[in-house]
Parts: structure tokens; sequence; C-alpha cells
């Protein structure tokens, strides 16, 4: 259930302007999130943002430059920590088999919980400033990185079968990047989601018994 947020007219003014700034863009995520979700991103006007924040449109621009700078943020800020976690995971000092379950877990988990974000950002993200789609493309390259590096060390050590390691990479991004549109109507929770496709992708990789690794 989405929760209901206050106009930002409406919210009292803390002593520590940092927090009020964050609290004003928490406000401007939500109410513009809720626009693009009923009007497409097109289709919303920064007027229609800042009338739904209950503020003038010059307010919004203090924020933000566009839409476009908008949902590049919104998308920053929501990923930081996804990012930065599955960087730990990649560099852990834990065995690649485990690495690769904590790695799904957590992005199934992480991408199940902001379903509403993610189904707008792959709707519209082809309307994103070049600038601002360059630095996204970064970013999800680094992230590719990691994932293939969890399967080389796999690999190396024995653990994982032989596997063209671009292919499982992206088969696995790319798995795990649907999971957010269908696991409502699995009638499963989302632990059980994450925990399925963990053993499903892992078990897929590992080598055959007596052959290097055992499979739990």
């Amino acid at each position: 259930m989405t929760r209901k947020t206050a106009t930002i007219k409406e919210m009292p003014k803390p002593a520590n302007g940092g927090e009020r700034a964050d609290e004003v863009r928490r406000v401007i995520y939500e109410r513009a999130l809720a626009l693009f979700e009923t009007k497409g991103f097109a289709g919303t006007s920064m007027n229609e943002i800042a009338s739904a924040c209950g503020v003038s449109k010059p307010a919004i621009y203090h924020y933000f430059r566009n839409k476009s700078h908008l949902l590049e943020t919104l998308y920053a800020d929501i990923t930081r920590n996804f990012f930065d976690a599955i960087q730990n995971i990649a560099f852990d000092t834990g065995g690649p088999e485990e690495r690769l379950r904590r790695l799904i877990r957590y992005q199934s988990l992480y991408n199940i919980s902001h379903r509403r974000f993610l189904t707008v950002f792959w709707r519209e993200r082809h309307v994103i400033e070049q600038e601002d789609r360059r630095s996204l493309a970064e970013r999800e390259r680094e992230f590719e990185g990691w994932v293939r590096k969890i399967l080389v060390d796999g690999c190396a050590a024995g653990i994982f079968r032989e596997v063209e390691v671009d292919v499982a990479t992206f088969g696995i991004l790319g798995m795990l990047s649907a999971v957010h549109r269908w696991s409502p109507y699995v009638g499963q929770s989302p632990e059980t989601v994450a925990e399925t496709l963990s053993d499903m992708i892992v078990r897929g990789l590992l080598r055959e018994p007596g052959g290097g690794a055992s499979v739990p």
C-alpha cells in the first residue's frame, strides 16, 4: 500500500534544514511517481507535479532541473544502497556459491520491494537525457562486472561448471530484472521467491556431484 504523504506546505518545519530538504524530496518523489504511473512520463508536466506537491513550479525547479533529472535522481537515491551492498557481496571473502546465492536473494527482495518505481523506470528510461543515460549505463556496467566476477571465481575454483560467463551473467541479470513484474502473481512471499530463484540458478551452475563441488 502506498504511504500517504502530506503536501510540502503541510509539512512541519524542523530545526534541521537538511532533514526538511530530504523530506521535501521524498514528497516530490512520491507524488511524481504516482503521476508517472497513471499518466506516463511524457504525459506528466512539472506544473502537475508542483500542484500535487502543493507548491509552485519554481519550488520544484529548486530541487530538480527537469523531469529527466527528477527520474534520474530518484533512481540514484533508490539504488545507492543497493549497489553498495552488491559490490560488498561480490568482493566478500565467502565462497562463490555463497556469494551468488546472497546476491540473487538480495536483488530479488530489493526489486520486489521497489516494484512501483522499477515499473515506471524501465518503461520510461528511454526519455532520460543522454548525459544521465550515460551515467546510468556506466553504473550498470559496474554491476554486471560484479556478477561476472563471482561467476569467474566460481569457475576458476572448480565450484561452477565451465560456462560462457557473459551468457550466464546476462541470463541471471535478465531473470532478476523481471522479478518485480511477476512476483505479485505467484502467491508466494518475497522471501520464498528469492530463495527459489537463488536455489534454481545456483544449482544450474554447480558441477555434478563428484566433479569438484557438492550440491546442497
